[in-house]
């Protein structure tokens, strides 16, 4: 079958498509079906503290207020696979006990693509959209480990 043939079949099937999907639409449908407004929206801001933008503010207020050990925190869960939950190693090397300067200065490393071992290649994606708070955090973290 020709390829041209092929193309103006899938257009005119892409067009019936959207034009049946324009001329059926069901007006009362509210996209997302969520009907929570009114008393309804009232009654879940007072069950959750406020509404959707003042929980937001809370808790955008307490990340301000963390120290950079609790973000670091937060950051380490996606080193636990390699380096374990206490930092004590497994497929990655141990990092309890290594000074918080040495973490951040092989994270820079890391994040500029250089060479650190081994297992450069698996840190540099890593490292990459790391930012200096991050490392910065990240590195407190673990020297408390």
């Amino acid at each position: 079958m020709n390829t041209n043939v092929i193309v103006a079949a899938f257009t005119i099937a892409v067009t019936v498509i959207i034009w049946l999907g324009t001329t059926n639409n069901d007006e009362s449908w509210t996209g997302n079906r969520n009907v929570c407004v009114g008393d309804c929206y009232e009654a879940w801001k007072a069950e959750n503290g406020g509404s959707i933008a003042d929980i937001e503010r809370v808790k955008q207020e307490a990340l301000a207020a963390a120290s950079p050990e609790a973000l670091g925190e937060t950051y380490y869960g996606q080193c636990i696979a390699c380096h374990g939950g206490n930092g004590e190693g497994g497929i990655g090397p141990k990092l309890a006990g290594q000074a918080v300067s040495d973490i951040a200065d092989k994270l820079i490393g890391y994040r500029a693509g250089e060479p650190r071992g081994a297992q450069s290649a698996m840190m540099w994606p890593v490292a990459k959209p790391m930012t200096d708070d991050d490392i910065g955090n990240i590195a407190a973290y673990i020297g408390t480990l």
